[in-house]
């Protein structure tokens, strides 16, 4: 977590910054950053005629400055250095209030609704649609050369890559000599050095020059994006990954009706294109099926799925190979996944929290091959079973945190690592999110009240004139809550009344988007709330109805989707992938995946 790139306002700075913020010839439509863009449209300009919705522009206002994210009705602009200082140190102190909620020695509450394990798969799915070129959090004030050089969205580049080509070093060789199976790394006994021959297949595959290093340690993850290793639960999720492309090959295999096309090397190039491709369907599935019924609101859900809702803002640049992230999106609305986090896990029955006190978030974000190489390959002991993460049993489920505007001093500390200068993820999110200029929260819902107004009634915070900058509906509620809670002794953090004021009026988007969600009593943390469950939404289902692989309708259920990718592939066969056609949540991948990934022995 503590390397994830961000933009923050002490690493965008000055002249750097300015001339980051201005267009260039490589940056998105509006002069952005290269790969992002704003959500809809930029807040600064008037909506294209394609951007047009119903009803007719003669309803829709024309953007002003007055629709970006302001401070104290001042918009936002993070060239000006008084500007700066004073949104750093609002969101310092925002941070601090949060950091301590609920208050240090209080016993930790859960959401049965979402195991924890959804937690890290969202942290799966965000580096699927984004991968940033620096990491800003650690980039000394360099912001030149950020973008996002993701090609194409849900498509699991994440895991597979440019390819076998691109990233040969993520593949094993197959009997053709051509490297289309992920790697898999053996797990090795407790206590002892790795031997290898363990048989267990569950841990990332893992490996060290020997002619540099003399030592037994493993700093290598052979894994096509490095991010995916940055804890020990996070790695393991892609093992899942890597086991279902393999089985998916061997199923290929080991199918008489797949005839060979008289060369191992096309006949190995198709299969992979075959596997990557069914991973990438099934993957799509069970975000669509199994992660957005979970996080997002039922009302809202209920009318993407349908179709009811049109989409209305569909992805950019997925003709020219970068598609464009909206910025609203990446750095506000998708980052409530950090508040829920827990502080403590348990892997398996022997780190049961009640005897061991479980694993501990500082522990898990250590045991990496770049934090900690000498103690890899995992020992069975990291290793995990995944009831424990996907399951439902109150005795043993780790469930996730309620999302909502709090976190946990250690938890922000384990994000920080040994730098304790290094800023908390807490005031990372919210300094990232303003540093785009981004929409305000009242401009973009009074954006969607012509074509989601029914839905937002259904939030007590967006009921009501969002038409006055000075009086948003959740002025009350957001002010009431902060004011009970304006000093954190724990962080040497106080708001004062204008503060309560400025932050009251116009909030960071992280922070709308976690408060809608946990102080909704209807929801009470359970899932997202209304408006951020709109932009995530329309971003999803963009996606799915845009982005069509090998021009498979996005909108067909998986069964119809897998019968067509086999008919593509294979000469007109439909049944390739017979036996997959199921798997369309976490919990029926793990059944498909069975003994390959069981706990404790996997294959």
């Amino acid at each position: 977590m503590s390397g994830h790139g961000t933009i923050s306002l002490w690493t965008a700075r000055d002249e750097i910054e300015s001339r980051a913020f201005e267009p260039r010839i490589d940056a998105g439509p509006e002069g952005s950053i290269p790969g992002f863009r704003h959500f809809l449209q930029s807040p600064l300009q008037p909506p294209t005629a394609a951007q047009q919705c119903e009803p007719t522009d003669a309803q829709q206002p024309e953007p002003t400055e007055a629709q970006r994210f302001a401070i104290d009705g001042v918009p936002f602009d993070p060239k000006c250095s008084d500007q700066r200082q004073q949104a750093e140190n609002l969101m310092k102190k925002l941070a601090g209030i949060i950091e301590v909620e609920p208050k240090p020695g209080a016993r930790e509450q859960f959401n049965d609704w979402i195991p924890s394990g959804y937690t890290y798969f969202l942290q799966l799915i965000a580096h699927d649609l984004v991968e940033s070129s620096l990491f800003l959090s650690r980039s000394e004030g360099s912001v030149l050369g950020l973008s996002n050089v993701r090609s194409k969205p849900l498509r699991l580049e994440t895991i597979f890559g440019g390819g076998p080509i691109q990233c040969p070093f993520a593949y094993n060789e197959d009997k053709s000599g051509f490297r289309n199976r992920l790697r898999l790394g053996e797990v090795r006994k407790d206590g002892k050095f790795y031997t290898g021959n363990t048989d267990d297949l569950r841990d990332i595959a893992r490996a060290r020059a020997t002619e540099v290093l003399g030592e037994n340690s493993y700093p290598e993850a052979l894994i096509a994006d490095g991010r995916n290793d940055s804890h020990a639960i996070l790695s393991q999720i892609v093992v899942m990954f890597h086991h279902l492309q393999n089985q998916l090959l061997e199923s290929l295999d080991d199918n008489p009706k797949i005839c060979p096309t008289g060369s191992h090397l096309v006949n190995a190039q198709r299969k992979f294109v075959a596997g990557q491709s069914a991973c990438a369907l099934i993957y799509r599935s069970i975000i669509r099926n199994d992660i957005l019924s979970k996080i997002l609101h039922p009302g809202v859900f209920a009318e993407y799925e349908s179709g009811r809702i049109t989409v209305l803002d569909p992805p950019q640049g997925l003709d020219t190979g970068t598609w464009l992230v909206p910025l609203e999106f990446s750095f506000g609305f998708f980052r409530f996944g950090h508040a829920m986090i827990r502080s403590v896990y348990s892997f398996n029955p022997r780190t049961e929290i009640s005897e061991y006190r479980g694993l501990g978030l500082p522990l898990i974000l250590e045991h990496t091959s770049e934090k900690n190489a000498g103690l890899m390959p995992f020992e069975e002991f990291w290793t995990i079973d995944w009831q424990r993460f996907f399951g439902s049993d109150p005795a043993t489920t780790n469930f996730s945190v309620p999302i909502g505007p709090w976190s946990r001093l250690d938890i922000e500390g384990a994000a920080r690592g040994q730098d304790t200068n290094e800023p908390g993820l807490t005031f990372r999110d919210l300094t990232s999110s303003i540093a785009t200029q981004p929409w305000s929260v009242r401009a973009l819902a009074e954006r969607l009240s012509p074509t989601h107004g029914k839905l937002l009634q259904l939030s007590p915070f967006l009921r009501g004139p969002l038409d006055t900058p000075k009086a948003p509906p959740w002025y009350a509620d957001i002010s009431r809550w902060l004011s009970e809670r304006r000093s954190a002794p724990e962080t040497g953090q106080h708001l004062d009344d204008n503060d309560i004021r400025i932050l009251a009026t116009d909030p960071p988007i992280p922070f709308f988007a976690r408060f809608e969600a946990g102080l909704d009593p209807g929801i009470a943390g359970k899932h997202l709330g209304v408006l951020t469950s709109i932009v995530v939404a329309d971003v999803f289902y963009g996606i799915f109805q845009h982005d069509r692989l090998l021009d498979i309708d996005g909108n067909w259920d998986l069964a119809a989707q897998l019968r067509r990718l086999s008919e593509i592939l294979f000469d007109g066969k439909p049944d390739a992938f017979s036996g997959a056609e199921n798997v369309t949540t976490v919990e029926r991948l793990i059944d498909f995946l069975g003994a390959r990934i069981e706990f404790p022995t996997g294959g």
